[in-house]
Formats: structure tokens, C-alpha cells, sequence
């Protein structure tokens, strides 16, 4: 399946609420597990970029530093006492996750809790220790999970994968190679692993699998969802986490998960396209988060002008 603007709108009529909506949580929570003292900002980009998907609240276990107290007024920190994510930070995911299932299942809101694991995490020394703990807290929670990474490829990686239950796995070039065992130097539009690699992949590890590129892919046992509206631009540092970000907050709204992957894809394709038009191809990541509300304009009509009013009159019973 081709994905296009008129495909966009029609899953974001679907699947989304209204703009404005009464009940807090409707539009779901995210949690960003990840950071290292070399990737210190991938994990604040991908909670922006999930704030930018219209998630309701976004929570970042992730080490501090200058990008935390740049984020620190649009997000919730959980730092580490340390400089990397440690197995400690695990338990207070798992606290913070469940108070914000029990909110989801008292007040009945539409939305749901998505730990995203991995922006900028590959880069600890003690990464593989805190992807175990995270399989080990998996078993309490309903929370639903994107992946982002390899988790260290091979076997060992696609078992990580199940072992965290996640949802959707985000790839890029490289790590769709070390999951697939394909040619990463290959430049056809699957990222160097053929789409019948992404399909094994996706039955291996029973999640839906999103291979960026120039194409962007993303495979379930069941369909192929093609996604060109990506820029040549967009291949630079932190505008994965971006994607990352942005499918996890989808996902947190309740979009079935290839849809929630591939919505992504094209609305920060279409972002993509906007910026490298306006800036040239010296843009900054952050200029991307700042495009993506236009993305969302050429997606997403407005709520009619009649529900938008009954929806700002409403007065939650107390």
C-alpha cells in the first residue's frame, strides 16, 4: 500500500478524537526510556517529537545535561543519579507507568501508556543491563512499547525485541541490516534488506517492523505500507528520534500500529519537505519539530466548528 496525503487523512479521521478533547489522557502518555552521556539529546528529541503527535504528556527517564533542561518545561524528568541510565531508573519507569495506567483505567480516557525504548541508549556501556530489567518489568505492565534500534542485532537483538513485547520496531539502515544479516551497503529503497527480509523479521518478532529511507517501509506479517514522502535531507542526526517520537505518540492515541508507524513517517516526511524548502539542506532538528504542525494542518481538518464549541464549553464534573 502506498502511503499519501489522502490515505493520511483518512486514518487521522479514523482513528483520531476530536482537537480538543475534555477528558485528560485521551490522547495518551509516553514514556522515553534512553540517553547516554554521548547521545545526551536523542531521548528529549523523540519526547518532543511525541508531543508533536499530540500525546498528552511525555516522561523522559534519561540522563540530564544541557538538552533535559532545554526540554525540562515540556516534558517530566526522571533522571538517574548518574550520568547513564542505570537498572535503577527501571523501577521508577515502572512506578511512573503504573500510576498513569490506573489514571487511564479510573477516569475511562481513550488514550494509553507507551514506554519508548531506546533513543540514544545504544551508546552506554551498560545498555544490554538496563534492555534486561526492562524485559523483567515488562511482565507487570499493560503498557503498549516502540522499539527504536537494533538493541544490539543479530538473534540476540530480534530476542530482546520479543522479550520487551514491543509493538513496532524502528530501523534504520544499519541496525535494519544487523537485525536481517542483510548488505547494508546496498542502496535499494528497503534500507539494504529486502522486503521479504522485513517480512521474516516482523514474524520473528511480532511486532511491526519500520525500515527508513528513501521508501520508507513498514512491514507486518500481513501488509507492506510504502512511504515516499520523505526528503533526502532528512538523513542527519536526531530526525529518527523524531520518528520515533511521533509513532510512539500516535500509538499512545490508540492508532493501530502500522498505521501509527507509517502516519509518522509521512508527517515527518512532510515536515521534512517544508523545512529543507524554507532553510536548505543546513537545517536544524529542532526546525523540523517546528514544521510538523503544519504537517499536521495538511492531515488533519479541524474539528466542526459546532462540536469544537460544545467540546470548550464543557465543564468536567468535580
Amino acid at each position: 500500500m502506498n502511503v499519501n496525503r489522502a490515505w493520511a487523512r483518512g486514518v487521522a479521521a479514523a482513528h483520531l478524537g476530536p482537537e480538543t478533547s475534555p477528558v485528560k489522557g485521551d490522547r495518551g502518555f509516553v514514556i522515553v526510556v534512553g540517553g547516554s552521556a554521548l547521545y545526551g539529546s536523542s531521548p528529549y528529541m523523540a519526547g518532543l517529537g511525541a508531543l508533536r503527535a499530540g500525546a498528552h504528556c511525555v516522561y523522559a527517564v534519561a540522563p540530564g545535561g544541557p538538552a533535559a533542561a532545554s526540554a525540562g518545561l515540556q516534558m517530566h524528568l526522571v533522571p538517574p543519579s548518574g550520568p547513564e541510565l542505570d537498572v535503577a531508573a527501571v523501577g521508577d519507569l515502572v512506578r511512573v507507568s503504573s500510576r498513569l495506567e490506573e489514571q487511564v483505567a479510573r477516569t475511562g480516557a481513550r488514550g494509553q501508556v507507551v514506554w519508548l525504548i531506546g533513543p540514544g541508549l545504544g551508546a552506554s556501556p551498560i545498555a544490554m543491563e538496563v534492555l534486561d530489567a526492562l524485559a523483567e518489568a515488562r511482565d507487570g505492565s499493560a503498557a503498549a512499547v516502540v522499539v527504536d534500534g537494533s538493541l544490539g542485532g543479530g538473534d540476540q537483538g530480534v530476542e530482546r525485541i520479543r522479550g520487551l513485547g514491543a509493538d513496532t520496531v524502528l530501523l534504520n539502515r544499519a541496525e535494519a541490516a544487523a537485525l536481517t544479516g542483510a548488505d547494508a551497503r546496498l542502496t535499494d529503497r528497503t534500507n539494504g534488506a529486502t522486503c521479504q527480509d522485513l517480512l521474516d523479521l516482523a514474524g520473528r518478532t511480532g511486532a511491526v517492523v519500520a525500515a527508513k529511507g528513501p521508501t520508507d517501509l513498514v512491514v507486518t506479517p500481513q501488509s507492506v505500507h510504502r512511504v515516499a514522502a520523505g526528503h533526502p535531507d532528512l538523513a542527519k542526526a536526531s530526525t529518527g528520534d523524531v520518528v520515533a517520537g511521533v509513532t510512539a505518540g500516535l500509538l499512545a492515541q490508540r492508532l493501530p500500529a502500522p498505521r501509527a508507524a507509517a502516519l509518522a513517517c509521512y508527517l515527518v516526511g512532510t515536515a521534512g519537505h517544508r523545512v529543507s524548502r524554507a532553510r536548505g539542506p543546513g537545517w536544524l532538528p529542532t526546525e523540523l519539530l517546528d514544521a510538523m504542525p503544519h504537517a499536521w494542518r495538511t492531515t488533519r481538518p479541524p474539528a466542526p466548528a459546532r462540536f469544537a464549541r460544545l467540546l470548550l464549553n464543557h465543564r468536567p464534573s468535580t
